[in-house]
């Protein structure tokens, strides 16, 4: 079974049932609807297809919401091909000057001379040459074609902005009104950042909902550990930590932020160029295969992968490789082991994966929230975590963690109950029977106690 976790994005590409079916039968534990695109039209239908193809194949997908957030993007234009040495006017969209547009004035008084800014993940870059209170005109260094609403960044440098906009309000009550799992925070810079949105969230009526941190900014590099502390997860977004630092620097502050959520026991998706040249190509690259083995050895839960299957030509065949290369990249990779948390329960979780992994023990366990499992997760057991749980959105939160298989058995009158059933569940699943050893584990949090049992099945 394959332990870690594949998060795919929508878009024109699977813009249609039979395709997000298949991406589904073919590995996709959750899907993530990209609100810097499309409109709420879109998102409901995309949500409708998730739940029909989930429904019919029997499989539980995670739904996943990822806020534009405080972004500087170009305006609408016709697209247009720049060349180097090329010079052109940037301008305010509300002005009336000649050029191309931008969306938010904050960039204009943000940029100075000399300034290098970067467009498309870097695919346009230029210097400021000429600053103006509505305008800046800029030589192109790296051409390309120029498209609208591509996002625009002053490298090394960070926008002041709000952390949410009119705009995430607004998406906010979609986000409540359909039964999301999780919101991808974009361009988090701190941990009070994360309790702004938790707060907004909540006014919406989405009180339960998971939050997952993109790391994307200097400042959300150095203040990681207080992110990881407040956030219910980290997403590693290289594609705009690219832009900030040099990219010779991006594999050290991608181990960074890796160890600092696996040391708080939080799930840690690695995002942005995992298998791009699948955009055009029907296999991934050499390279991109060696990128994700080296992810699985560092631990990571799982992979995002974006415009491979939004707006790539093989967004089933992603899915079908991705899924492939983490079942092989697992026979010979043990990820690395963090050290020991100071929280007590982890303590236990650390004690039954390293006695599972010993004896070679398959893990059960049975959860009313996400803690103990999740725990049993971040240190990495060889096996699946068959995660017993009463409720779906438990089940959907648990989907995206390293190892956990999250079973919906029903309600239990209590922990020992739940791991009968869950065992009993998995039995007429065939996936466990007589002679195999088991750990069996639960977390009663009314006794204070935990439940550890090591047996043989008859």
């Amino acid at each position: 079974m394959r332990l870690l976790k594949i998060v795919a994005t929508v878009g024109p590409a699977n813009y249609d049932y039979n395709v997000i079916r298949k991406m589904v039968a073919s590995g996709t534990d959750a899907f993530r609807i990209n609100m810097s695109h499309g409109d709420q039209k879109q998102w409901e239908d995309f949500i409708d297809l998730i739940n029909k193809a989930s429904n019919e194949l029997g499989i539980k997908v995670t739904k996943i919401a990822d806020l534009e957030g405080p972004r500087v993007r170009l305006g609408n234009f016709e697209p247009v091909k720049i060349q180097q040495g090329q010079n052109l006017v940037l301008r305010y969209e509300n002005s009336k000057i000649d050029g191309i547009p931008v969306d938010n004035k904050v960039f204009f008084s943000s940029i100075e001379q000399g300034d290098k800014i970067l467009i498309d993940d870097g695919k346009v870059s230029a210097e400021v040459e000429i600053v103006e209170k509505d305008s800046a005109e800029v030589r192109i260094i790296e051409g390309d074609l120029l498209e609208p609403r591509k996002g625009v960044v002053l490298a090394g440098k960070e926008f002041d902005m709000p952390p949410i906009t009119d705009k995430d309000l607004n998406d906010m009550k979609f986000i409540a009104a359909k039964d999301f799992d999780y919101v991808m925070v974009s361009f988090v810079r701190n941990s009070k950042h994360i309790d702004i949105v938790r707060e907004a969230l909540k006014k919406q009526g989405a009180n339960n909902i998971g939050l997952l941190a993109k790391i994307e900014t200097p400042s959300g590099v150095k203040n990681i550990d207080e992110i990881s502390e407040a956030a219910d997860g980290i997403v590693v977004a290289r594609g705009d930590l690219g832009m900030h630092f040099p990219l010779e620097q991006l594999p050290m502050i991608q181990k960074k932020i890796i160890e600092s959520a696996r040391r708080k026991l939080k799930p840690v998706i690695l995002a942005t160029e995992i298998f791009m040249s699948m955009i055009e190509r029907p296999v991934p690259s050499r390279g991109e295969i060696s990128d994700v083995y080296k992810a699985v050895e560092e631990g990571v839960d799982g992979f995002l992968v974006t415009s491979e299957t939004s707006i790539g030509k093989y967004p089933v065949q992603v899915i079908i490789w991705l899924s492939r290369v983490i079942q092989e990249a697992q026979k010979h990779i043990t990820p690395n082991r963090i050290e020991i948390s100071d929280i007590s329960d982890a303590r236990i979780a650390k004690g039954v994966v390293d006695l599972a992994n010993d004896i070679g023990a398959e893990i059960v366990s049975y959860a009313t929230t996400i803690d103990m499992s999740r725990f049993i997760a971040g240190f990495r057991p060889s096996k699946p975590i068959y995660t017993g749980v009463s409720e779906e959105s438990v089940a959907k939160k648990l989907n995206i963690f390293y190892g956990i298989k999250p079973l919906i058995v029903g309600q239990s009158n209590n922990e020992e109950e739940g791991l009968k059933v869950t065992e009993s569940y998995l039995r007429k699943e065939g996936v466990l029977g007589a002679g195999d050893t088991v750990i069996e584990t639960a977390r009663s949090l009314e006794e204070n106690s935990f439940i550890i049992k090591v047996k043989q099945l008859m």
